[in-house]
């Protein structure tokens, strides 16, 4: 039945394998085997299901072309996949097929989550550095601003001690220099008449 065989389904290796007695799990291993894939696999043995168990060759002569037979091309495959004239093991290989390709997508939904739950980690742990780090330079520029602090204070107790002592040292001068000026005025004229005594 060539009709079903599209796509790559390898609908004519698995009646092959039917016919040589294998059991589904057997024929999907040897078709894994030649490089198919799980989906491509289900259909074909879906569509061997459908299709019903294969004649040995030469004792029945292949079903008519639907045109030929004065059928419409659809009446057919309506048929074969009816639900309500699906044989009860055609039921329980749709489940399986499904099954399986559940449990393939879960894995690697599965997959996907997990990496997704480790780059959560990984970004948490980052912030979390991040934050240390934060506070280890708050701690640092605290400590840097109290001693700037400190050492403003202490240039500012010492720069009122340098003008108090600015302050002592003009009031001396303030006392010290009219006295001076008068000592060294008294000089002169000491000077004065010494060098007219000589002359």
């Amino acid at each position: 039945m060539a009709l079903f065989s599209k796509g790559g389904v390898p609908l004519d290796e698995v009646k092959q394998l039917k016919a040589q007695g294998l059991s589904d799990n057997q024929i999907i291993d040897e078709l894994k085997g030649k490089g198919h894939s799980l989906a491509q696999i289900n259909d074909a043995l879906a569509q061997a299901a459908i299709a019903g168990p294969e004649a040995p060759m030469g004792t029945v002569p292949p079903p008519p072309h639907p045109a030929e037979a004065g059928m419409p091309p659809e009446a057919p495959m309506a048929a074969a996949v009816s639900p309500s004239e699906l044989p009860e093991e055609l039921h329980g290989r749709i489940e399986e097929i499904a099954e399986s390709i559940i449990d393939e997508k879960w894995d690697l939904l599965v997959e996907e989550v997990k990496k997704i739950i480790d780059w959560k980690d990984k970004v948490e742990e980052d912030i979390g550095r991040l934050n240390t780090d934060v506070e280890k330079l708050k701690e640092d520029f605290r400590e840097l601003h109290q001693g700037v602090l400190g050492k403003l204070e202490s240039y500012d107790s010492r720069m009122t001690e340098v003008g108090t002592e600015l302050k002592a040292v003009g009031k001396v001068f303030r006392e010290v220099v009219p006295e001076f000026v008068e000592n060294v005025k008294e000089l002169k004229s000491i000077t004065k008449v010494v060098k007219k005594k000589k002359s």
